[in-house]
């Protein structure tokens, strides 16, 4: 990530400089984590010197989704957030790939029960490639749950949510691992602190389904999709912990993560140890879709500036 801080954010709808978008201490967000977000990248065509956002309309479904589940009286549209988003990237003349944080929260000095004022922001922040999507990670099989449907939804991309996956991977970092895995409440495999996992098992694409406590993932979606236009056959179904040390392949997917090989679980090595074919062939394949180079999938990107 770039450490230049970009010119401006969307706060409430207008262009405010970076530094002063704040909100008070007491506000609900604050007090008790009562806050939703999206994060989604733009990737920058040198070629055609273009940014494009990758499915942003789906993310800002998402996001109004997760405001729906959690009572938030939103005084905004989804176009505005679609239409401000743009107007961000332009007036911040982005041409590097950014990583975008939209966030909608409770606003003023109520307490749990109040449904606004809602105030949102949104960031966009350069942020390269992870060098790990090249050599693959180490990853352990966490001691702590993935949050339940029945307590906190993960299908809610809610702040407060994340504090399990920050124990998770705390934990794995700590142990010497790159990232931790999160079972769920029933025993099988749920997904990463902030991404999804697949495994490539007797030649099959297979990732949990999305009744085993994980987030409905745009990423996910995109990569499902791109399999099946491969001729890969892809698999959602409960996934047991000893299938990730007999997997063939393992990896990650999240607009933060993109696609990362996972190449050791628990210290046992997966497949080669290194990351395998499907796993390359989905990510150049995800990586030409995100940049406009695979032309049945232009619809997933809105361009930023007009040529």
């Amino acid at each position: 990530m770039s450490k230049v801080l970009p010119e401006f954010m969307v706060h409430n709808g207008k262009l405010t400089p970076y530094g002063e978008v704040v909100t008070h201490v007491m506000s609900p967000a604050v007090k008790y984590g009562l806050s939703v977000f999206e994060g989604l990248r733009g990737y920058w065509n040198a070629e055609e010197k273009q940014m494009y956002v990758f499915r942003l309309q789906e993310h800002t479904e998402r996001l109004f989704q997760s405001m729906k589940l959690l009572r938030f009286d939103a005084p905004f549209s989804a176009d505005e957030i679609n239409d401000k988003t743009l107007e961000l990237l332009r007036a911040n003349k982005a041409e590097e790939a950014v990583h975008i944080r939209t966030i909608a929260y409770l606003d003023g000095m109520g307490e749990q029960d109040v449904r606004g004022p809602v105030s949102y922001s949104i960031s966009a922040l350069e942020k390269a490639r992870n060098k790990n999507v090249s050599k693959g990670i180490r990853c352990q099989v966490s001691a702590w749950l993935r949050l339940s449907d029945l307590a906190m939804p993960p299908r809610i991309k809610c702040g407060g949510n994340y504090v399990n996956s920050r124990l998770a991977r705390f934990q794995a970092k700590q142990d010497g691992y790159d990232e931790a895995i999160l079972m769920n409440q029933n025993g099988h495999v749920a997904e990463g602190p902030g991404s999804c996992i697949f495994m490539v098992r007797h030649n099959k694409l297979v990732t949990p389904d999305l009744t085993s406590g994980i987030l409905e993932s745009i990423t996910r979606d995109s990569v499902m999709e791109l399999a099946r236009d491969l001729g890969i056959p892809v698999v959602e179904r409960t996934m047991d912990k000893t299938e990730l040390y007999a997997a063939q392949e393992l990896f990650l997917v999240g607009s933060a993560a993109e696609v990362v090989p996972v190449v050791n679980v628990d210290g046992i090595q997966v497949g080669s140890g290194n990351p395998g074919p499907v796993t390359t062939q989905l990510q150049q394949a995800y990586f030409n879709a995100t940049t406009g180079a695979i032309a049945s999938k232009r619809h997933w990107l809105t361009p930023v500036y007009q040529r």
